[in-house]
């Protein structure tokens, strides 16, 4: 994978969310293609037709052949597990129309998946030892760290912010890098403060009174 340059996470999150928002319609995205994406193995042969049908028409071949095609054939397999109905992304919609503040946009919304999928995994039960176990995934080991971490989420009823996991998949490469670190610091943040506010004496006591 290379470096992605500047505007680049802008650009891929618009992206990742317009594909999201296909597989979340399994009527018209068709439940075929959804279940050939959920078989998928992205560490297999990649030559799918319906994950090539996807990445035809919605990502530029420049921005495949920068980022690679496991690690956008990861990132779809993971929102496959979750579509159509635990999928946790922006709608259309709500992106401003003024171009320039589409950036500020789409980076705040990246920011909100961080947290939302630590805080998301947290609520669901996943433990803490696994957690960090995905986090500290190589690029090798998250093709298998991630799926596992997918369906536990959608097994408990949880949505999957699809933003943060394409973070984590396309800087799994260089997870020391500043942007690698800024990534899981934001999922580790969402996860731990939503464990701080469970423990919090107010939480027991709504906690106490519910029952």
């Amino acid at each position: 994978m290379q470096p992605d340059p500047g505007g680049g996470t802008f650009i891929r999150a618009r992206v990742i969310a317009r594909m999201a928002a296909r597989m979340a319609h399994e009527d018209s995205f068709g439940r075929g293609p959804l279940a050939e994406l959920r078989r998928l193995d992205p560490s297999g042969a990649l030559a799918d037709v319906a994950l090539h049908r996807l990445l035809a028409r919605h990502v530029p071949e420049a921005r495949l052949a920068q980022i690679g095609l496991p690690a956008w054939a990861l990132v779809i397999h993971a929102a496959a597990l979750a579509a159509p109905d635990s999928l946790a992304f922006p709608p259309r919609a709500s992106e401003p129309p003024e171009l320039g503040k589409q950036a500020e946009f789409w980076a705040e919304a990246v920011r909100g998946a961080r947290q939302r999928f630590g805080r998301e995994l947290f609520e669901a039960g996943y433990g803490e030892g696994r957690f960090a176990i995905l986090l500290d995934a190589s690029a090798e080991a998250l093709p298998d760290a991630l799926p596992r971490a997918v369906r536990f989420l959608v097994a408990k009823g949880r949505r999957l912010p699809v933003l943060a996991i394409a973070d984590l998949v396309m800087s799994s490469d260089e997870p020391e890098s500043e942007a690698g670190k800024s990534i899981r610091q934001g999922i580790a943040r969402g996860y731990f403060r939503a464990e701080a506010k469970a423990a919090s004496p107010q939480a027991q006591t709504v906690s106490g009174d519910a029952a």
